[in-house]
């Protein structure tokens, strides 16, 4: 794809943050019940409705979302297990990635992350990987911060707004989100960090 582009808006878990969503299930379930996982959290079941999904437009705050789901857990399950278990799903960003965004960025693009996140994840992210994201980005938009989750024409028009006209870039794994991407502010879309170089 040539980089025309003036923007480029990074999706954050499945594009840059390996998700390692098997890992987190099995730490999940030595916690909880597989209804609890199902339909609390939203995993192996749409998550539309769930605990999760409020918890990722900050409709919920991280202590209301720990105490629910602590005591669905077993009997002696701490807070940090809960939290530890939940974080299982980062699998972390490889170098090369950070590098691309570098290189995108000495080449004059401006660079954005818009992701569908919670405050637990968003903390974890920060801990491994603050600096990366300060110097990396011009902005970061995060669902819990402000209320709306991809893919919510409310959210893609928000950040359109932000970054003001010029054409844009939107690289995301999820096929839904390409598509409001393109039809509610026309966003050229990719699906990966390598399509960018094609």
């Amino acid at each position: 794809m040539p980089l025309t582009n003036r923007h480029i808006v990074f999706d954050f878990g499945g594009v840059l943050m390996k998700h390692d969503k098997e890992s987190c299930l099995n730490a999940l379930r030595q916690l909880m019940p597989d209804d609890v996982i199902a339909n609390i959290l939203g995993f192996g079941n749409s998550k539309a409705g769930t605990l999760r999904t409020q918890f990722e437009i900050g409709a919920c705050s991280e202590r209301f979302f720990l105490d629910h789901v602590l005591v669905l857990c077993q009997p002696g399950t701490t807070e940090q297990q809960l939290i530890d278990a939940w974080n299982k799903i980062h699998a972390g960003i490889s170098d090369e990635a950070w590098q691309m965004i570098k290189q995108l960025r000495a080449e004059g693009y401006h660079t954005y992350l818009m992701s569908n996140t919670d405050e637990i994840h968003w903390n974890h992210t920060l801990e491994l990987y603050q600096r990366q994201i300060e110097t990396s980005f011009d902005d970061v938009f995060l669902s819990f911060e402000l209320g709306m989750a991809k893919p919510a024409e409310s959210f893609f028009r928000y950040v359109a707004t932000v970054l003001g006209n010029g054409p844009t870039i939107f690289v995301d794994d999820m096929e839904t989100n390409r598509e409001a991407a393109e039809h509610f502010v026309g966003w050229h879309t990719c699906a990966t960090m390598q399509e960018l170089r094609i």
